[in-house]
C-alpha cells in the first residue's frame, strides 16, 4: 500500500488488517478473513465507509515509506469496545492504540 501510496481511513474495527496474521504461518489475504469480517469488509467498501486516500506529493510518500505516518487507519471503536482510540498500521508492520478517539 505505502510503494502505492494508498492509505486506507476507517478500516472496520474488528476485522483482521493487511498481513495480519491469524493461526496461519503466513497471511494469505482476504482468505485469512471469516466470513463475518469479509461481510463487513464488503459492506464498508459497498456504503462507502472505507476510503482508499491516493497521496502524491513525495514528501507524504515518504513519510509513509519511513513509516512516519500510518498506512492504514482504523474506524474509531464502537461505544462497547474495550479500546478508547482506534489502530493504525505502518509500512514496516508496527501498529498502536493512538488512531480515532471513541
Amino acid at each position: 500500500l505505502a510503494r502505492r501510496g494508498y492509505v486506507l481511513q476507517d478500516y472496520p474495527e474488528n476485522v483482521l488488517m493487511p498481513g495480519e496474521k491469524r493461526s496461519s504461518a503466513r497471511s494469505k489475504g482476504i482468505n485469512d478473513l471469516l466470513l463475518r469480517e469479509r461481510r463487513v469488509f464488503a459492506d464498508a467498501l459497498k456504503n462507502n465507509l472505507l476510503t482508499v486516500k491516493i497521496i502524491t506529493k513525495q514528501s507524504a510518500l515518504a513519510n509513509l515509506m519511513a513509516s512516519r505516518t500510518p498506512v492504514i487507519i482504523e474506524e474509531a471503536p464502537a461505544p462497547h469496545s474495550n479500546h478508547t482510540r482506534g489502530r493504525r498500521w505502518y509500512a514496516d508492520g508496527r501498529s498502536d492504540r493512538q488512531g480515532l478517539p471513541r
